[in-house]
């Protein structure tokens, strides 16, 4: 099950904050802090679906919305993609 979360600039800086102090490094996972931080927020998954993440991304621009897409790859180096309907990177 993937789950789709909802958080804000802040969240994401309190998370890379977190990992560096316990030594990850730049392209490791961070899904165990990501996970406890949501849980210590009282926040949950705005949805949770069984498609992939490209499925996902497709069906919500379907419905006119934007999804930022945040990959890290394994030198640790950040890649953003926004994606709307109607764009050159529509899916």
């Amino acid at each position: 099950m993937n789950s789709l979360w909802s958080i804000n600039f802040n969240d994401y800086l309190e998370i890379v904050k977190r990992s560096k102090e316990i030594g990850l490094n730049p392209g490791d996972d961070m899904t165990s802090i990501f996970l406890k931080y949501m849980k210590e927020k009282g926040q949950k998954p705005i949805g949770n679906s069984e498609l992939s993440k490209d499925e996902m991304i497709t069906e919500y621009l379907s419905h006119d919305k934007k999804v930022l897409d945040i990959s890290v790859d394994e030198k640790g180096e950040s890649n953003y993609k926004i994606y709307k309907k109607g764009s050159d990177n529509d899916r």
